[in-house]
């Protein structure tokens, strides 16, 4: 196995860790016994648990960056998005589950360093939202404003989803995307 097989190896392992106990109580020799590795080998690839933590979040970041790479702006489906965005909270819960992780570090942090992390998350996020809004709202600022408003909606409906297994959230993102339509139209109209 080569290093960087081994390294991507450790991130997935922490990232599971991570997810079931959560960073604060993840050990590294947790990390370790996950990836089938010693805990030297950890150290070896990783000074500490927080650089494994921003490992994991970039891991994270570009996997899911990775499927609106190379799309023109003006060929995204809009709704095709957001119900992608949706599948996340009912197929892979523990990407949520992850969100909400190192957004409770990164209000908790002292240092600060993980609350620049959290907000480059989100700036981030906004940033990959607001690119194809654009198209469809035309004014950037309305684009990057309503794509802080659907960031907001779809952590919050998956917690919603993860925490209470009878919330509909069918119904809530048959609703979200009536909003967003019904803003569209307005917005095209003006």
């Amino acid at each position: 196995m080569s290093k960087q097989d081994k390294r991507k190896q450790l991130i997935d392992a922490a990232y599971k860790v991570f997810v079931k106990k959560g960073y604060v109580n993840a050990t590294i020799k947790d990390i370790a016994n996950e990836a089938g590795m010693t805990s030297g080998l950890v150290h070896y690839y990783f000074k500490n648990k927080e650089e494994l933590l921003f490992s994991v979040q970039d891991e994270v970041q570009k996997h899911y960056q990775s499927q609106y790479d190379k799309q023109p702006d003006n060929s995204v489906n809009l709704e095709a998005v957001i119900l992608e965005i949706k599948s996340r909270a009912e197929g892979n819960p523990d990407w949520y589950r992850w969100r909400y992780e190192i957004y409770s570090l990164g209000m908790k942090s002292e240092s600060g360093h993980l609350e620049q992390q959290v907000a480059s998350i989100l700036k981030n996020g906004r940033e990959s939202l607001s690119a194809p809004l654009q198209h469809f709202v035309g004014d950037p600022h309305n684009a990057s404003a309503l794509a802080g408003i659907l960031l907001a909606c779809f952590d919050g409906l998956a917690l919603q989803k993860i925490v209470d297994d009878k919330f509909d959230i069918e119904e809530s993102y048959r609703l979200l995307i009536e909003l967003i339509e019904l803003y569209l139209s307005k917005s095209h109209s003006i």
